[in-house]
């Protein structure tokens, strides 16, 4: 048995790893959410805050402005491309992958483009 854990690409949901480690998702429910919605704002802002808190730690952080700029500016269209805040969000996540606190917060908009996009 091992305590190291390696996942390539993505992984959503509970990961456990180690002797007796276990991995529980609680409380599930779907929920629908559009880019005007207040999760999605605070998700945003959450978003924006731990990139500017931690942009020294990535070295791509004049592009990962950029792409934010691009991700906000389309969540506030009336009808936003679902592909387009996918495909920005992505870049994002590659860009800031190095930072755990900035990951997080990708991922949690993440979440809520694939809510809305659903």
């Amino acid at each position: 048995m091992t305590d190291h854990l390696s996942i390539g690409g993505s992984s959503f949901g509970p990961n456990a790893v180690g002797h007796g480690a276990r991995a529980e998702q609680r409380d599930v429910a779907i929920h629908t959410t559009t880019a005007g919605d207040d999760r999605f704002a605070a998700a945003l802002a959450e978003l924006r805050r731990q990139f500017a808190q931690h942009r020294a730690e990535i070295p791509e952080s004049d592009w990962v402005e950029r792409d934010l700029k691009n991700l906000e500016r389309s969540a506030q269209e009336p009808d936003p491309d679902p592909q387009n805040l996918r495909d920005t969000i992505k870049r994002i996540a590659g860009r800031v992958a190095m930072s755990a606190p900035v990951i997080s917060a990708v991922n949690d908009v993440r979440q809520l483009i694939e809510a809305m996009a659903g």
